[in-house]
């Protein structure tokens, strides 16, 4: 059983910052938001 809460914590990191992704501090590229970005390429999101 704690075998697959670790591999749910790995898969809730941010392959940018590294951190968990409730603590993640990556910001759009695009425009430079977070909780607010709206930015999308080819139906994907892009950031935020």
């Amino acid at each position: 059983m704690s075998s697959k809460i670790e591999e749910d914590e790995e898969f809730a990191i941010c392959v940018e910052c590294g951190n968990s992704i409730e603590k993640c501090v990556c910001v759009c590229p695009y425009c430079g938001e977070r909780d607010k970005c709206e930015c999308a390429l080819f139906d994907a999101a892009t950031g935020g």
